[in-house]
């Protein structure tokens, strides 16, 4: 179970990459700050037992038998198993890979009372994504995680579990029609990782009414439009699950991405902005956004962003790294300098490791490089 778990879980969350309105809780209780940051050291230090030590087994797994559609008592035998073999923490420690981070943002609360730990994913080749996590309390008042969205994906941790039970024990389903359109939301994964994005469609259009409605089939259906250039469709669908959806933040995470990539500037800026306001702002985002500027040609909106976040001393080298660029594409060479030493300074790398040769040509044959390179 642990080798098909882990096969699905990143084929499942990791390919797409790429409910109600959510809203920052006004009183963050010490008890759920003080898990969520024990959960972002544990994933830091790549101690994912301790993650697995704050979930309650008992409601995640009830959690996937409702997936199923199956009201009887099986579930209890499940925990134990689920206990030993899901590992989640190991999963999220995995799912960062190298030079990737997994940071509490905030803690979240929806209109119902309901509260969840926001993370923030990062990888190393700059991959985003976030993950929500569903907090409940035992009957000793303790928080404990009951489950886990995906953005990228606009699942559960619980629906991908469940999709696995259903192939590895079909008698758990008893609706055939309901567990061949489960599995079949597995192959959309598969198709949109190997590039089959006609099968994905055809694939999608042979799922039952029920999941031709759900997100993370409509999100996979999307990406495939987008990858075969069918914008029309694309905005079609979109626009649709926006009814459907309306404040989704899996679907605005995944259209600025998509605008972006078809220099659609300013709806890929919509997007990430409808998404910020759904959190309740992440100043990670403003990165984003400045590299959004920089590639619309707005330098200048650009440069603001990241001079306020190096003067706030939020994501400061980042921010250094990003103004490089720009003071590039303004032929700006005596600010450039005077960026790129601080950057060398504060990450203790040589200058042409930070801006390769080959790339920034114009900037080392300029007269500030020279000088500098004579004074040095």
């Amino acid at each position: 179970m642990r080798k098909s778990i882990y096969t699905f879980f990143i084929t499942s969350i990791l390919i797409l990459s790429f409910s109600s309105n959510v809203v920052l809780a006004q009183n963050n209780d010490d008890k759920e700050l003080a898990l969520a940051i024990t959960i972002d050291s544990a994933v830091y230090h790549e101690s994912g037992d301790v993650v697995d030590y704050k979930i309650n087994y008992d409601v995640f797994t009830q959690r996937v038998f409702q997936k199923l559609h199956r009201n009887s008592s099986d579930w209890k035998e499940y925990i134990q198993v689920f206990k030993e073999q899901l590992r989640l923490g190991d999963l999220l420690v995995e799912q960062i890979g190298n030079n990737g981070e997994y940071a509490f943002v905030k803690i979240l609360e929806n209109n119902k009372g309901n509260k969840s730990l926001l993370y923030r994913v990062l990888k190393g080749d700059g991959w985003l994504d976030y993950n929500e996590m569903l907090l409940a309390q035992n009957h000793y008042g303790a928080w404990q995680i009951i489950d886990i969205y995906f953005y990228s994906g606009g699942a559960f941790f619980s629906d991908i579990v469940a999709t696995m039970l259903a192939e590895e024990n079909p008698d758990l389903v008893t609706n055939k029609l309901y567990q061949e359109s489960l599995l079949r939301i597995r192959e959309l994964y598969g198709y949109n990782q190997q590039g089959l994005y006609g099968n994905t469609l055809t694939s999608y259009d042979s799922l039952s009414n029920y999941f031709k409605k759900q997100k993370s089939p409509r999100l996979a259906l999307i990406q495939a439009q987008a990858a075969q250039g069918n914008l029309s469709e694309l905005e079609a669908l979109k626009d649709k699950y926006l009814i459907d959806y309306p404040f989704d933040k899996s679907i605005r995470l995944l259209m600025s991405e998509i605008y972006g990539a078809v220099d659609n500037y300013e709806l890929s800026k919509l997007m990430l902005d409808e998404l910020s306001d759904l959190i309740g702002g992440d100043d990670y985002l403003l990165l984003r956004e400045a590299e959004i500027y920089l590639s619309w040609q707005k330098g200048s909106k650009s440069k603001k962003i990241l001079k306020k976040l190096i003067k706030s001393e939020v994501y400061q080298t980042e921010a250094r790294l990003l103004l490089l660029d720009v003071y590039y594409s303004e032929g700006n060479y005596k600010n450039l300098l005077d960026e790129l030493l601080k950057v060398s300074d504060e990450v203790g790398v040589a200058p042409k490791e930070i801006l390769p040769e080959e790339q920034y040509h114009q900037f080392y044959i300029s007269s500030y490089w020279t000088r500098y390179k004579k004074l040095k």
